[in-house]
C-alpha cells in the first residue's frame, strides 16, 4: 500500500512539475523570463487562474481550448505532464532503497528527478526549434558536480585514477569532472570530425554542453555508453526519415532528442550497463580466444 501511494504522489508531483516544463519549454527558445509574466493564454494574454492550470484535469475539462479566447491547445501540453509524471514514477520505483540506504541514495533519487526534468525539456525545445538553452545543460553541469562532491566530502567516494599514458603519473580527479571533460570531448571530436570531413557542422555547441551535462551526473563509461546508443538510434532513425521521404538527405535532425532517451534509458534501467559489460567481456573472450 505505501508503494503505491508513494507512486501517487510523485506522478502528481511529476504532473506538477511537468505544467512548469510547458513555460520552460514555451519560454526558455523566446529568450523570455520563466518567471514573469505569470502563466498566460499564448494567443489572447489573458492570465490564467488556478482552476485553469491544474495538471493534465484543466487541458481535458476544458476541451483543449483556452477558457478566455476559445484558441486550440496543442496536445504537448498535456504530454509534458503525463510523461513527467511517468518518469518521476520510474525514478521512484528504480530508488526505493533510498530510505534504507540513507542520505547517499536520497540525494542521488533527488538529482535524478532533476536531470528527468531537464531531459524531457530538452527533448521537446531541440525538438521544435533545434537548440538547446544553456540554462538547461548548465543546470544540469552543476546538479551533476554538485552531487558528485557531495559524496566525495561527505560520503567518502574515491577519486577516479588516471594513469597518464607513457608515464608513471597518476591524476586524480572528480568522477563527474572527468564525466565532464569526456561527454564534452566526445562530441567536440564529432563535430571537428564532421567540420574536416563533411564540411558541415556535425554537432552544435549544445549537443557538447548536453554531453558535458550527461557525463557529469552518470559518470564517463556509462555516459559513453549512453551516447553510442544515441549515435545507433539516430542513425537508424535518419535512415528510416530518408527512406520514407519524411527529411532529405541533407537536412538537419536534432540530435538531443536521442541523446536525452538513451541518458533516461541507462539512468532508469541500470541493467542495461551490467548488459553492455557483459557483452563487452563476451566480445574480449572471443577475440582472445
Amino acid at each position: 500500500m505505501a508503494d503505491l501511494l508513494f507512486s501517487i504522489f510523485f506522478f502528481i508531483l511529476g504532473t506538477v512539475v511537468g505544467s512548469f516544463l510547458n513555460v520552460c519549454i514555451y519560454r526558455l527558445p523566446r529568450d523570455q523570463s520563466i518567471v514573469a509574466p505569470p502563466s498566460h493564454c499564448p494567443a489572447c494574454g489573458h492570465g490564467l487562474r488556478p482552476l485553469d492550470l491544474v495538471p493534465l484535469v484543466s487541458f481535458l475539462a476544458l476541451g483543449r481550448n483556452c477558457r478566455y479566447c476559445d484558441a486550440p491547445i496543442g496536445w504537448r501540453y498535456f504530454l509534458v505532464e503525463l510523461v513527467t509524471g511517468a518518469c518521476f514514477v520510474a525514478v521512484w520505483l528504480t530508488s526505493q532503497q533510498v530510505w534504507s540506504e540513507g542520505a547517499p541514495a536520497v540525494a542521488a533519487c533527488g538529482a535524478k528527478l532533476v536531470f528527468a526534468a531537464l531531459f524531457i525539456a530538452i527533448f521537446f525545445i531541440d525538438l521544435e526549434h533545434m537548440v538547446i538553452p544553456d540554462e538547461l545543460a548548465f543546470t544540469g553541469i552543476g546538479v551533476g558536480v554538485a552531487l558528485d562532491l557531495a559524496a566525495i566530502f561527505l560520503w567518502h567516494r574515491p577519486l577516479m585514477q588516471l594513469r597518464v599514458p607513457g608515464s608513471a603519473w597518476v591524476l586524480a580527479l572528480p568522477q563527474s569532472v572527468v564525466g565532464l571533460l569526456v561527454g564534452g570531448l566526445f562530441f567536440l571530436v564529432i563535430e571537428l570530425f564532421s567540420r574536416l570531413i563533411f564540411r558541415k557542422e556535425g554537432m552544435g555547441g549544445g549537443d557538447l554542453k548536453l554531453g558535458a551535462a550527461i557525463g557529469a551526473f552518470l559518470g564517463p563509461w556509462v555516459a559513453l555508453l549512453s551516447f553510442g546508443m544515441a549515435v545507433v538510434a539516430g542513425a537508424i532513425v535518419g535512415v528510416a526519415l530518408i527512406v520514407t521521404r519524411l527529411r532529405r538527405r541533407h537536412e538537419y535532425i536534432p540530435f538531443g532528442p536521442f541523446m536525452v532517451v538513451c541518458a533516461l534509458a541507462v539512468m532508469l534501467y541500470p541493467a542495461l550497463v551490467r548488459h553492455a559489460e557483459l557483452a563487452y567481456h563476451a566480445w574480449r573472450s572471443t577475440w582472445a580466444g
